[in-house]
């Protein structure tokens, strides 16, 4: 069995060229959890917001996250999070996600902002009308081949000093969200305003 520190980066969620969910590499309570908090926050979207949840949609930012053990499973996760849609005009999230153990993870962050980068570079990579998953897999596969330090905020080593379950989230932006405990319908509504 693979440990977190052994495994590679994974994915999941929907690309244009295929008619369903793809995915691989991230642990099968992951995609439940992932999937159905998803499923949830979409479907609040669409009362809440009527006719206008797909613009908003359509329009949320790359998200990066950071997600400590106790989150989704026991394991930490860093990722990052983009609108996906599907070959026949289905709407949902696409995740890169790297999966960790905690100690790992701590060391990690500290040297993460090439793997960011990459990864949201990767999954931006679905939108393309010629985009391969056979190609994007082989590239996932170099993902995980290094990085170079990145200055935390002190907002974000506080995140990493702190014992409690959360995640933060972030953009290219610069905005920054602290989300305490499991993802839930107001952390995606947060998300999908940007």
């Amino acid at each position: 069995m693979t440990t977190p520190e052994e495994a590679g980066t994974g994915f999941y969620g929907k690309v244009r060229t295929h008619g369903d969910f793809v995915g691989r590499g991230l642990s099968r309570e992951f995609v439940v959890q992932w999937d159905t908090w998803l499923q949830r926050g979409l479907l609040k979207a669409q009362e809440q917001l009527g006719d206008a949840w797909l613009q908003d949609f359509l329009g949320m930012p790359l998200w990066c996250f950071a997600m400590k053990p106790g989150v989704m499973d026991d394991t930490a996760y860093a990722g990052v999070m983009m609108p996906g849609i599907d070959a026949v005009g289905r709407y949902f999230p696409f995740v890169v996600a790297r999966p960790m153990a905690q100690a790992f993870f701590d060391d990690w962050l500290h040297s993460s902002s090439v793997w960011y980068e990459h990864a949201a570079g990767l999954a931006l990579s679905t939108l393309k009308a010629k985009f391969s998953l056979a190609e994007f897999e082989t590239e996932l596969e170099q993902l995980d081949s290094g990085a170079e330090t990145l200055v935390w905020r002190d907002k974000f080593r506080r995140f990493l000093s702190e014992g409690d379950v959360a995640s933060v989230w972030w953009t290219s932006a610069q905005a920054l969200h602290r989300h305490e405990g499991a993802p839930d319908t107001a952390l995606f509504l947060r998300l999908l305003g940007g």
